[in-house]
This record gives structure tokens, C-alpha cells and sequence, in this order.
């Protein structure tokens, strides 16, 4: 069961950083009761679907995270999803082979909301050696550790909670 170790950076300009690839993965993802998470990402229309449970537990966070084969499961629990969020995705590697989540959230009108990078890392590492260099010139927020709490998927699900966060 891997640690999950990430450092995640507010990125201004959603629109700038959409142009800077061509290619993004759509997302879909709800939360159900006691915060398992399901979630359809398609990519050149292929669905892929996932579902993820975090707990933390002897001082850490453990993601534990499975394919679902089929269809079916993620269309029966769909219903079942509050706090719902659909987003574009783009994955990175960097240079130091650190992996870089980019997500650009929708409102309900299909407009961008919120942008944010996340930088996947070893348990060990407190920090990237540096920020992916696309997207420096947009981190408009380094999200200090003791704020990770505010800027988790579940809660930016709103796009309410999400424009009046304050940084």
C-alpha cells in the first residue's frame, strides 16, 4: 500500500495551461460514503475506471487504489456519488522522474474553475527539486503542507468553496 506524498501548487490561467498540450484526459469522480472515491478517466474516448480509498493511519496517508474491469460497477456506484467533480487531466514526468498531475476543473458549463498541479513523490521527499518548468511561469500558490487539507479534490468538488479559498 504506497504513502501518499504530494505537494500541490495552485496554478493561475486554466485557459494558458490547457494550450500548453494537446492532449488531456477527461475525468469524472464522486466520493461515496466514507470517502472511496470512483473515477472514470477517458483518454482518446477509452474509459478507464478506478476506485480509491485514503486513510491515514501510523502517521501517514495510505491511497489504496484498484481498476474496475467492468463498466457496469462505475455506472451502478455513479448514483450513489456526492460531491462530484469533472476536470481535465494532464500527467507529467519531470526531469528527476517525479510524476506531475495537471487538473483544470469544470463548473457545470463546461468553463474552467480552478487549476492545479500535483507533484507525486517518494515518502522520503519533502519537495520537488523544482516546479515542472511549463508551468512555473503560472504557480500563482505553493500550498504549504499544513494546508493540503483545504485543497483536496473532495472539497474543491465546489466550485463555491474553491473561489473564496484565500492565498
Amino acid at each position: 500500500m504506497p504513502t501518499e506524498n504530494e505537494r500541490k501548487y495552485v496554478l493561475s490561467d486554466a485557459a494558458a495551461v490547457r494550450a500548453l498540450w494537446p492532449d488531456w484526459s477527461e475525468i469524472r469522480q464522486g466520493y461515496l460514503a466514507g470517502d472511496a472515491r470512483i473515477r472514470r478517466q477517458a483518454r482518446d474516448g477509452v474509459p478507464h475506471d478506478s476506485f480509491t480509498y485514503k486513510i491515514t493511519a501510523g502517521g501517514r496517508l495510505i491511497e489504496i487504489e484498484t481498476a474496475m474491469a467492468e463498466p457496469r460497477d462505475f455506472d451502478d456506484l455513479w448514483p450513489l456519488t456526492t460531491r462530484r467533480i469533472h476536470k481535465l487531466r494532464r500527467t507529467e514526468t519531470d526531469r528527476h522522474g517525479l510524476r506531475w498531475d495537471i487538473d483544470l476543473l469544470l463548473d457545470a458549463a463546461g468553463a474552467f474553475y480552478f487549476a492545479m498541479a500535483e507533484c507525486e513523490m517518494p515518502e522520503t521527499m519533502d519537495a520537488p527539486p523544482e516546479v515542472l518548468p511549463a508551468l512555473a511561469p503560472f504557480v500563482a500558490y505553493a500550498v504549504p503542507r499544513d494546508r493540503q487539507g483545504e485543497f483536496v479534490n473532495a472539497r474543491l468538488a465546489d466550485p463555491g468553496y474553491a473561489a473564496a479559498l484565500e492565498f
